[in-house]
């Protein structure tokens, strides 16, 4: 008889103990929607950066067209699509941009921050059907644009 009071004891501590157990282990909570907002701001493009650094010699009227390497480079914080580049030459004393041509440059390419890359283009000195003279032992400077 004794021993019966002692297992229903124990049986009664062991389901205590479990209770105790599920009840500490379980968190309670309320639930509710909310709404908020915050900020984000954008940045801004930087100018592509055009140049060719190694000059073209032996232009001549009428000559052939000479290749000429454009650097391209992005100094921005992101990304840039740099389209089409195109250059003109600039006049130098009696020696006209317009009697030379400079050809495109499909780039057509998204350049990384801070990236540079290069392109080939070329350039010619058109005959002009005058007197060119002012153009010999010049140097020409071609700019460059994109967009």
């Amino acid at each position: 008889m004794k021993r019966l009071k002692i297992r229903k004891w124990l049986a009664l501590l062991a389901v205590g103990a479990l209770a105790l157990a599920l009840t500490v282990g379980v968190a309670a909570y309320f639930t509710q929607s909310g709404s908020g907002s915050g900020q984000a701001n954008v940045g801004t493009s930087s100018a592509i950066q055009l140049s060719s650094a190694t000059p073209v010699s032996s232009l001549y009227p009428g000559g052939s067209a000479l290749g000429v390497t454009v650097t391209i480079h992005n100094p921005g914080n992101g990304s840039q699509y740099v389209g089409t580049i195109s250059g003109t030459v600039a006049d130098n004393g009696g020696c006209l941009g317009s009697w030379f041509t400079v050809s495109p440059v499909a780039y057509n390419q998204t350049l990384a921050a801070g990236a540079s890359d290069t392109a080939s283009s070329s350039i010619q000195m058109n005959d002009s059907g005058t007197n060119q003279d002012a153009c010999q032992g010049k140097s020409m400077t071609i700019n460059w644009s994109s967009n």
